[in-house]
């Protein structure tokens, strides 16, 4: 169900900006459901308020919130709407329907109403990961470009396509509102793996989990608005185990000639420790009209 506006938001609402904060926390923020001491949970959980609030965000896309939602909407003083255990999505601003699709654990979206009075919407997603392509670093040795896109594995081609097919239905009597798709992919990105990035990423792969967020109509925020291939300024996995391989596997997307992205940037430092396994993708979009 929707969620309540908890406590008095305490960052000062953009009038002419949606400014998005897509990460994923980490089972409850730092592990914080592994945490055995209620004081050490609250802390953990705490590290996580506190990044948000300074980066100050009016949305939240989040993944593995675990049990941990109301803690960050109360500590924010954003609405909140959970699905299922995994995606939630926290806003400053009134949650006005519950436009969620696919599995309960993969998606959760919401329409939400702008101070301005324009309306958008904004989904929370998460694609299962494939261990074997790119937490080892030397589990690509070797393989040509076919045996990578075969071992990425048809089931996330459905799952993606599902969800932007769904989108579409579910939204299509909405009017023509801009929609924001973020989440953790677990993929790698076809426009990063390109001929220009040879020297950093090797081959050229059109990896099918963008290709097909690019064939439903969405942009990419982090590479429109960072066109420069840089692997480590670029990478959201992994600011906590960099001896595996590193990527961009978290993205924002967005549909919709009235948002464009005027920022997007990576977030991967906090005192005394970055409090996630991924780094979050800040963007900040304005509204055109």
């Amino acid at each position: 169900m929707l969620g309540m506006l908890l406590a008095a938001a305490v960052i000062a609402p953009s009038t002419q900006e949606i400014r998005v904060l897509n990460w994923n926390v980490w089972r409850g923020g730092d592990q914080a459901m592994d945490a055995a001491d209620p004081e050490d949970k609250r802390r953990r959980q705490q590290s996580i308020i506190d990044v948000i609030r300074r980066e100050e965000v009016d949305v939240v896309a989040m993944v593995e919130t675990y049990g941990s939602g109301e803690v960050f909407a109360a500590g924010l003083g954003f609405h909140f709407l959970p699905r299922g255990t995994n995606v939630s999505i926290f806003s400053r601003w009134p949650i006005e329907k519950d436009v969620s699709v696919y599995k309960p654990f993969h998606c959760v979206g919401a329409i939400i109403r702008h101070p301005s009075g324009r309306r958008f919407a904004l989904y929370s997603v998460w694609i299962h990961y494939v261990d074997d392509i790119w937490t080892d670093p030397r589990s690509r040795d070797g393989r040509s470009v076919a045996d990578l896109l075969a071992k990425d594995g048809d089931s996330r081609k459905v799952e993606v396509q599902a969800i932007v097919d769904e989108i579409a239905e579910k939204l299509k009597d909405e009017g023509p509102i801009p929609v924001i798709v973020a989440g953790d992919f677990n993929s790698n990105s076809h426009l990063d793996y390109v001929e220009s990035a040879r020297p950093i990423y090797g081959e050229p792969v059109a990896w099918p989990v963008t290709k097909i967020m690019e064939s439903g109509g969405y942009q990419d925020s982090y590479r429109v608005c960072n066109p420069v291939i840089d692997r480590m300024k670029d990478r959201t996995w992994s600011p906590r185990f960099p001896e595996q391989i590193q990527d961009r596997i978290d993205f924002t997307f967005w549909k919709g000639d009235r948002l464009e992205a005027v920022e997007s940037r990576m977030v991967d430092q906090a005192v005394p420790r970055w409090p996630s396994d991924h780094a979050a993708v800040f963007s900040r979009f304005r509204w055109r009209d």
